[in-house]
């Protein structure tokens, strides 16, 4: 009984950590459209032209908008006022949430990002089998900090301590490891052929 609660808890919470990032950006990107459509409305009844390829273009021209404002934070997210306000953000408010820093680095791996702390595909032996884990932090003595992603819900799983010996890297991108973990295994053989 308490496998099963234990089970029904961690899948709830684990799809609540997925749900969650999706439906935020879901709600933002939605207000963004408004707000765009709103400012670009103007605009768009001096134009004598109503639709471009069979869309709106008032709708067109809150997408450019959108592009265009994308464009302008990335570039703003370039300079070192940027990197200051992020910084304190992370500090004191996104450290806070559980996972934010795996989830972070995931994700700039996805995206091609150099972190500066990557968080490192490896094996990690577990009693008598290999995991697939993410390598943590390195600690003084020849121990390492290990993040074992539960399958198929990767954003909850363990902490573990080991040794240097009980983990070997896996030279893989960080999201086709996920892709494995999610796929309760599929792929396996191309990931981990010939590193067991």
């Amino acid at each position: 009984m308490k496998s099963i609660i234990h089970f029904l808890r961690v899948t709830i919470v684990g799809g609540i950590l997925f749900l969650v990032p999706i439906i935020v950006l879901t709600i933002v990107i939605g207000k963004a459209f408004q707000i765009a459509r709103m400012v670009v409305r103007p605009l768009s009844g001096m134009i004598p032209v109503e639709t471009v390829a069979g869309i709106a273009l008032a709708k067109l021209l809150a997408i450019m908008a959108i592009v265009v404002f994308c464009l302008l934070a990335g570039m703003f997210a370039k300079t070192a006022a940027a990197r200051k306000m992020i910084s304190w953000m992370e500090n004191t408010l996104l450290s806070n949430l559980p996972g934010y820093h795996l989830m972070k680095g995931i994700g700039e791996s996805a995206v091609g990002v150099e972190s500066d702390k990557p968080h490192e595909a490896v094996l990690a032996r577990i009693e008598d089998a290999w995991q697939i884990a993410f390598l943590v932090e390195r600690i003084e003595g020849g121990h390492v900090a290990v993040f074992i992603p539960g399958a198929p819900n990767p954003w909850s799983g363990s902490v573990y301590f080991m040794t240097w010996d009980r983990i070997k890297p896996l030279d893989i991108p960080v999201m086709s490891a996920l892709n494995c973990l999610q796929g309760l295994g599929t792929g396996a053989n191309a990931l981990l052929k010939g590193k067991l």
